[in-house]
């Protein structure tokens, strides 16, 4: 049998759960049933989920900034301080979440069902966020920071036991870089498909069907997101009885590998500079490509290069050191960024070949950085699960916290609505290329790790 390359038949996802059914029963029980070579219907499934998850995560990362700022009405201060609030309340559920249910993370089945209830919570509250533009005016800002706070609560407990995952449902190196792979290709479509809402949500600015607009994305996520989350909870169901409190044996104190705090550091990196360019591009497209259509086709193209990348990155990383991968991913988003500084909002086809480059590089760097933190948690065993997704996500939320009062604090002296319009740009490049800089130096880092320790290396240099 012919088994499909990554993320090929994600639009014929029916004639594919049909297959994965049939196969259920050979893999019932089994807790290691993603990445394997001659079983893409598993992984495809993890990586739906995963779509319904990012759904979420990239609603708030490209449209959330714009959306109190140009549909509820906030300050740019206010913007500030709700994302901020919102993320920083984030982390500390993070660590409660990965330290305080460490004992049920250590399981694939148990992680399904917490993901679950974490969908379903996620999927109210991101309906509830969205409310927030019918309000009256003098509540705005305190009901943004409350329903703010309360779908950072939902997300975190969907996202850590799904990521956790990517540990307890794999067996080998080989099939957690499949499940990287995999997870980026289906977080970059769904970044595509937020794209896609962007035009129609810029061209609706001043007309009163815009939040209507928006409920109905949310509605519709909702439904992806759910469904998604169960069937995994459906594959993952396991007749063996769950560990309980009491039951396991006492964490073994672990020291942490130096692979493991450099990979933090890429994650702050990511999530401190990085997002700056899709937060930004909404108001660059209002304001200084004045265009809806080319505002939705830059930012398309972003999305549409993470992607495409995506099997490239998965080949190269079984022919040399994920370091070396990361690194040169890293140097194509700074060009990338360089190239879309110089052409400027004049010509807007070449501004979106560019933001397909950074695209590329933004994936590529991703999709190294999951597979290594996943195989680097994998050598810690599963009693570490919970605590290693819980900091990382945490140490993700805390610099996200960063970001945005970053964002607040260098838009707040410009007047980017009148002529420093044009000034966004800078904008757009600095930020991000500080990040592209750091993971660069990571990337170097990396390598060496692996260099020095070849046999249990983060990302192992074998072939499929």
């Amino acid at each position: 049998m012919t088994t499909p390359a990554p993320g090929v038949g994600i639009f014929s996802f029916a004639g594919h759960t049909a297959r994965l059914t049939r196969t259920l029963p050979y893999f019932w029980g089994s807790r290691y049933i993603f990445g394997r070579a001659d079983s893409w219907e598993t992984t495809l499934a993890y990586g739906f989920a995963h779509l319904g998850k990012s759904l979420f995560w990239y609603t708030s990362e490209l449209l959330f900034a714009y959306f109190l700022t140009e549909f509820v009405g906030l300050s740019i201060h206010h913007m500030g301080a709700v994302l901020a609030t919102g993320f920083l309340i984030g982390a500390a559920v993070d660590l409660v979440v990965g330290f305080g249910l460490e004992r049920r993370l250590t399981t694939a089945s148990s992680a399904s069902h917490i993901q679950f209830v974490g969908a379903i919570l996620c999927s109210a509250s991101l309906i509830a966020v969205f409310l927030g533009a019918s309000m009256p005016m003098e509540f705005r800002f305190g009901y943004a920071l409350a329903a703010g706070i309360v779908f950072r609560l939902g997300f975190a407990a969907y996202d850590i036991p799904q990521n956790a995952l990517m540990a307890l449902a794999t067996v080998d190196t080989h099939g957690r870089m499949r499940i990287a792979s995999t997870r980026i290709w289906f977080s970059g479509a769904a970044t595509l498909i937020v794209a896609f809402t962007v035009g129609p949500l810029i061209a609706r600015r001043d007309q009163p069907e815009a939040v209507s607009f928006l409920l109905g994305l949310a509605v519709l996520f909702a439904i992806v997101a759910i469904g998604s989350a169960w069937l995994l909870l459906h594959l993952l169901r396991d007749q063996r009885p769950e560990a309980r409190p009491g039951t396991v044996a006492a964490f073994p104190r672990v020291r942490l590998p130096a692979d493991f705090w450099l990979l933090l550091l890429v994650m702050a990196a990511t999530s401190i500079f990085t997002p700056a360019f899709g937060k930004l591009e909404p108001y660059f497209a209002t304001y200084a490509l004045r265009s809806a259509w080319w505002g939705g086709v830059v930012v398309i193209l972003m999305a549409a290069g993470i992607v495409v990348g995506q099997p490239v990155w998965l080949h190269l990383c079984t022919r040399m050191a994920g370091g070396l991968v990361m690194l040169l991913n890293a140097l194509l988003q700074i060009v990338a960024l360089t190239a879309f500084w110089l052409i400027g909002p004049a010509h807007p086809i070449a501004s979106a070949v560019a933001a397909f480059m950074f695209g590329l590089g933004n994936g590529g760097v991703g999709m190294v950085q999951w597979a290594a933190f996943s195989e680097t948690v994998t050598r810690l065993g599963p009693s570490r699960t919970g605590f290693s997704y819980g900091l990382f996500a945490a140490a993700g939320k805390l610099s996200l916290a960063v970001g945005s009062l970053l964002l607040a604090a260098v838009l707040a002296p410009i007047d980017f609505r009148g002529p420093d319009g044009a000034d966004l740009i800078i904008l757009m490049v600095a930020i991000p290329g500080v990040g592209a800089l750091c993971c660069a130096l990571a990337g170097i880092g990396l390598f060496a790790i692996e260099r020095a320790d070849k046999p249990t290396a983060s990302v192992m240099q074998t072939k499929f």
